[in-house]
């Protein structure tokens, strides 16, 4: 018996100490989902492209693991996400990382640490990526918090930590080594996901990270104006109702508002937390809902904010704005200009006051009405940011010290001039120096090196 309460104690001190020395990006758990061979995967895009006029072609066979790491909330406290990390099978290459933020979920469940591959995730990886895709906070297996919907900081965590648990899986393993370079690309919620990791990479960490490019599409990156324009239409439906609510009760929680009865008509802030139980579907709430749906909203509320500029809600929302900055990585925003759900209008204020700011390196990709709405117009979006990504990938064979793609008497050069000065070298050019992968840097390096070359 005391044997049993000392191990017990001892168990709940290492996960003490865990979690105080824990940091983000620290990978908590890997557990293999699935892996698809270069003909499997090939067959499964060219079906998807057929009739489109277009092929992307599978490179390497992928593994597709399930990560449990560490990030932060939007408190700044430490909270455990999760999501999925796609390996393209090759130990003599080193690959980029891009990583893909999805649109609106609402089913906990529906993520692609459950379900395992999609599309978008097989031709990335196959490509030469290795490919990374957060859940979320709050949503995923892992997770019974509500998910912050529309919210910067927590969104935007959600995306650096699982770059960092790639990077470190990457350094702590023999599968797979990581060259540097970070892509971004999503698509409605996605889009803003995409756009607020940008944000925090360039502003706050832009010692650890150089955007390679970024591809925010169909974001609804002007909370406070044009999105509020759209939700407060009392005349005309909307595409998506529980849009409205989905962002409101996330905002309640996150930023702590009080009760759902100084929001909602009583029988909607009774039921609701029972819609956003993590368990029903969006299209089973928008059943439930009227439209358009701001006819949920307590009147005196609506009237509040439609005539007070100051209203706390409205300042909230303009706290999570991303309007005002100035990208400089490569961006690209792409929307569609009939694009019900989430106006075109947010690409274009955001694309206004960025060149107002400053930014060169932006570029506004409007995708023809004829292309369609919001969902019809994604495939195009995709495949195009793909294609725009393509020149830019760097794919490095082993001994490629210089980082050129190539190797030759240069590189020579340089691991001769590692090993005389004997400096403390980082984790790719460890890689890239260790031709035989004995984890030493020496003179049989340099001749496995040399080989390489003459042949």
């Amino acid at each position: 018996m005391v044997s049993k309460f000392i191990t017990m104690k001892l168990f709940y001190y290492i996960i003490l100490l865990s979690c105080l020395f824990s940091e983000r990006g620290d990978v908590y758990s890997v557990e293999l989902l699935e892996y698809k061979t270069v003909s499997e995967i090939q067959s499964e895009i060219s079906d998807y492209l057929d009739g489109q006029g277009i092929s992307i072609d599978a490179e390497y066979d992928v593994a597709l693991y399930k990560v449990i790491y560490e990030t932060l909330d939007g408190y700044g406290d430490s909270a455990l996400a999760s999501g999925v990390i796609g390996i393209p099978q090759s130990s003599n290459h080193a690959f980029g990382i891009v990583s893909w933020q999805h649109g609106t979920v609402v089913k906990r469940n529906s993520v692609s640490s459950v379900s395992g591959f999609n599309i978008i995730s097989m031709a990335y990886s196959s490509s030469g990526y290795i490919y990374t895709e957060p859940d979320y906070l709050g949503l995923g297996q892992e997770s019974e918090d509500f998910h912050p919907y529309c919210i910067n900081i927590p969104s935007a965590n959600s995306v650096i930590d699982i770059i960092r648990a790639a990077r470190n899986f990457s350094n702590s393993s023999d599968l797979i080594q990581f060259n540097n370079q970070v892509s971004l690309v999503g698509y409605s919620e996605g889009g803003y996901a995409t756009l607020a990791a940008q944000k925090m990479m360039e502003e706050e960490l832009s010692d650890e990270f150089d955007v390679t490019i970024s591809l925010p599409m169909a974001g609804p990156y002007d909370m406070s104006g044009t999105m509020v324009d759209v939700m407060l239409n009392s005349t005309e439906p909307y595409g998506k109702p529980y849009y409205l609510p989905y962002v409101l009760l996330a905002y309640i929680e996150y930023y702590d508002l009080g009760g759902l009865g100084s929001f909602f008509l009583p029988e909607y802030a009774e039921m609701l937390p029972i819609w956003f139980d993590g368990y029903h579907s969006d299209s089973y709430i928008d059943t439930q809902l009227p439209n358009p749906p701001i006819q949920i909203l307590l009147p005196d509320l609506i009237q509040e904010f439609e005539t007070d500029q100051s209203h706390f809600l409205r300042l909230y929302l303009q706290e999570n704005d991303l309007i005002n900055w100035a990208p400089q990585s490569p961006t690209y925003l792409f929307h569609a200009i009939a694009d019900e759900l989430i106006p075109f209008e947010n690409a274009q204020v955001a694309y206004d006051n960025f060149i107002a700011n400053g930014s060169e390196n932006i570029s506004l990709v409007p995708i023809p009405e004829s292309y369609g709405g919001h969902q019809e117009a994604a495939p195009f979006a995709l495949i195009a940011g793909y294609q725009l990504g393509l020149p830019l990938q760097h794919i490095n064979p082993r001994g490629d010290v210089n980082i050129d793609e190539q190797i030759d008497i240069s590189d020579v050069i340089i691991i001769v001039d590692y090993i005389m000065s004997s400096i403390q070298l980082n984790d790719y050019l460890s890689w890239a120096s260790d031709m035989n992968s004995d984890n030493t840097l020496d003179i049989i390096d340099i001749i496995h090196l040399i080989n390489n070359i003459l042949q």
